[in-house]
């Protein structure tokens, strides 16, 4: 049982508990990362579910009905609405190395409970939303570019081992991905890595509703970019 503080409770209403949520570790995963966080807006996490049995003329009592997390004191509470179910599969096409060409396109700002890496199963948030023209079971892909890991101080260092064998006798010609000069690495085909359905509805950014990860062929990193999987869309 739980005590709601407040007036205009009715016995029988339903309330969903929600919790404003701050990160406590400093370090950003990206760079840029507090900033985009800020301007996508005040994140929030769903709690649970609870029903009034009883009022007072101040406050009432409530019965938890459902729960993912511990109702601690301080949460919100807020009138309950059903939201509806959405289906999802695997990807009927996967292609890794599609070129781009999706008119939305935005970033993973962070993922559940500040998570920075994830996988299949696990829910990010993007900051792209219903002004764009995005709607609920929408899909996107998640790619990174070769400049994201030559940002990462531990994923640049294999780009600094040798490109050949020492009995190699034909040896590479060509600028090697991590390679600051020339444009090499900006021409070769670039890697999704992941896609993701959208669960929950958002307008002009995600507000940090949920995305959930169907398909990931390796580690999805907040900090990654997504596109509108338009092929999908046509499959479907």
């Amino acid at each position: 049982m739980v005590y709601l503080l407040g007036s205009g409770y009715t016995t029988g209403a339903e309330y969903e508990i929600i919790r404003a949520l701050r990160d406590i570790d400093e370090y950003e995963m990206y760079p840029g990362q507090r900033k985009l966080m800020k301007a996508t807006g005040q994140p929030y996490g769903e709690i649970g579910r609870v029903r009034i049995v009883d009022t007072r003329s101040k406050a009432a009592v409530a019965q938890v009905e459902y729960a993912c997390d511990p109702i601690n004191p301080g949460d919100t509470a807020i009138p309950f609405a059903e939201k509806a179910m959405v289906n999802f599969h695997p990807p009927l096409r996967f292609d890794r190395f599609l070129p781009t060409g999706s008119k939305v396109s935005g970033r993973i700002v962070m993922g559940r409970d500040f998570d920075s890496v994830l996988g299949t199963g696990q829910k990010v948030y993007i900051n792209v939303g219903t002004n764009q023209g995005v709607k609920v079971g929408d899909y996107f892909r998640a790619v990174r570019t070769y400049e994201a890991d030559l940002n990462d101080p531990v994923d640049s260092l294999s780009f600094k081992a040798a490109l050949s064998e020492d009995t190699q006798m034909k040896q590479a010609s060509v600028i090697p991905v991590c390679s600051p000069k020339g444009t090499a690495r900006n021409s070769r085909p670039r890697p999704a890595t992941a896609r993701r359905r959208r669960d929950r509805r958002n307008r002009n950014h995600s507000h940090y509703r949920n995305w959930m990860i169907v398909f990931a062929m390796e580690d999805v990193h907040a900090g990654d970019g997504v596109e509108l999987d338009e092929l999908q869309a046509q499959q479907q």
